[in-house]
């Protein structure tokens, strides 16, 4: 490698393969698993304590009146001090060419490239929209060399029901699409990227694009939206390109048949995965697919503390996790204010969910929630929960970090980044909850909206330095560089 790489790169070779027997979860199996949650941190009330620790894992734990230290490399500033609700990113290898999209309350969208020296180069997307810009993607990891089949694309979706395409190399307009009155999410095809999904959840509708012919295929219909409590909050193609999967707030995940446009089947998961019939239906808000050795289950994560696991061939409810069981909240209160009983319950939701790569361990799921906690649990036996990952101080009491926003795992280690409400972004081992590292951005409570994370070089062989990209409440995006060596050496350390 070049020695003008690296700024950006600096690869290490490090085989962290552990021999284990695999068994895995069968698809006609349903389980569900209570947790005990003694363990969720709680807010630290204590306005007394002066002093910042360290914690268990040699982390600085500031408190919210000390000066947090900005560990990014480079600060994006473009949307004019407004959230930046969205990122999407791309790393070029041929070119080592890191390029991010992002999306904010400005109701802007600007294209950023950062060369193999970190300099940055910013474009501002020509398309003003009329509310702001709530996702965006890029379908450049799926695209073929055939560039008259598969162009590149940058996909822009807003508030204000426009879907925008723009050519990453100019940063011209190629597409402007009609389609659903909002916007909520963009999914493009992953065998060659020409065809795109877009959801909403103010109509409750996908539409699905074939990009080169600037034609909508089809217009799923099926979730219900009845204002505050429908619409489709995430969606995705399956990994093989066969289906489409949505998930909406009316407590659904459907499985449609692109070519046909029916839906092959309805998931009722927070029906089915509830024995209390008296509760009302709550929303599902995020979604995972590609789980298991064969690709065939999918997570969902509730507005009611659960992620449910699907098997989608067998089309069956395999598996609900109680991440947070809001009944034990109601159970364990001591009945001195009701009103801040009920508070605490309507809080807690399952914001990010993530399947394990299938070379770090195939039975391994993550789930993380707005009462902060990362939860690993292990679907080979009866879904058990491994480790819950909670920020500890020195005297191992629990940080107030805020709740889990997003997640990602590392495509070759047992490692997880999980961005905060905080503004920090923890990466966690997760074979035993350790805390590796915390990534602070400078500020307090300059919440984290959206977390890309790209591995620059390397593969299973050579897990060379990973790049952190953070989307903020104060209208910056954050780069930050982690060297892979030094995630190595902590996963290493611990497993001693």
């Amino acid at each position: 490698m070049n020695d003008s790489n690296q700024q950006l790169m600096q690869p290490d070779i490090m085989d962290t393969n552990e021999e284990e027997e695999e068994n895995f979860v069968r698809e006609g199996e349903a389980v569900e698993v209570e947790v005990n949650d003694d363990d969720v941190p709680m807010e630290d009330d204590d306005e007394d304590d002066e002093d910042g620790d360290a914690d268990v894992n040699g982390n600085n734990t500031l408190r919210s009146h000390e000066e947090i230290p900005d560990l990014s490399f480079r600060t994006i500033e473009a949307h004019n001090a407004l959230p930046v609700y969205a990122i999407a990113s791309h790393y070029d290898r041929q070119n080592c060419r890191l390029s991010i999209i992002t999306g904010g309350g400005d109701d802007k969208a600007c294209f950023h490239q950062l060369d193999e020296s970190g300099n940055v180069q910013t474009t501002q997307l020509s398309h003003v929209h009329s509310d702001s810009v709530s996702c965006v993607a890029t379908n450049e990891m799926f695209v073929s060399n055939d560039m008259t089949k598969t162009p590149k694309f940058i996909a822009v979706g807003g508030y204000d029901g426009t879907t925008i395409l723009y050519d990453p190399e100019s940063a011209e307009i190629k597409l402007t699409l009609d389609g659903p009155t909002d916007v909520e999410f963009l999914s493009f095809h992953p065998k060659g990227g020409s065809v795109l999904l877009a959801g909403s959840i103010s109509d409750g509708t996908v539409w699905m694009y074939h990009l080169p012919t600037s034609k909508c295929l089809q217009v799923f219909v099926g979730h219900e939206c009845n204002g505050e409590n429908g619409g489709v909050t995430a969606g995705s193609f399956t990994p093989d390109g066969k289906f489409a999967l949505t998930v909406g707030m009316d407590g659904t995940m459907r499985l449609w048949a692109p070519r046909t446009g029916m839906c092959k089947h309805v998931f009722r998961l927070t029906e089915e995965g509830n024995s209390n019939t008296d509760m009302d239906v709550s929303g599902l808000i995020c979604l995972a697919l590609d789980g298991d050795v064969e690709s065939q289950l999918a997570m969902a994560g509730g507005d009611n503390g659960r992620a449910y696991i699907v098997h989608l061939q067998a089309k069956k409810l395999i598996g609900v996790l109680r991440h947070f069981d809001t009944r034990e909240v109601a159970n364990h209160s001591n009945g001195d204010d009701d009103d801040d009983d009920e508070e605490e319950v309507m809080m807690v939701s399952v914001e990010a969910v993530g399947f394990a790569p299938k070379g770090v361990c195939p039975n391994w799921v993550a789930t993380g929630g707005s009462d902060g906690v990362l939860k690993i649990w292990d679907l080979s036996i009866d879904s058990q929960c491994r480790q819950s990952c909670i920020a500890k101080d020195a005297n191992g009491e629990a940080i107030h970090t805020g709740g889990v926003t997003r997640l990602s795992w590392h495509p070759t280690l047992p490692v997880i980044f999980a961005s905060y409400t905080d503004g920090a972004v923890r990466i966690w081992d997760a074979r035993n909850g350790n805390l590796i590292k915390t990534l602070t951005c400078g500020k307090q409570d300059n919440q984290i909206n959206d977390l890309s994370i790209e591995i620059l070089v390397g593969g299973q062989t050579d897990p060379a330095n990973t790049i952190v990209i953070t989307a903020h409440d104060d209208g910056t995006a954050k780069v930050f560089r982690v060297d892979t060596h030094d995630i190595l050496s902590n996963v290493h350390t611990v497993m001693k």
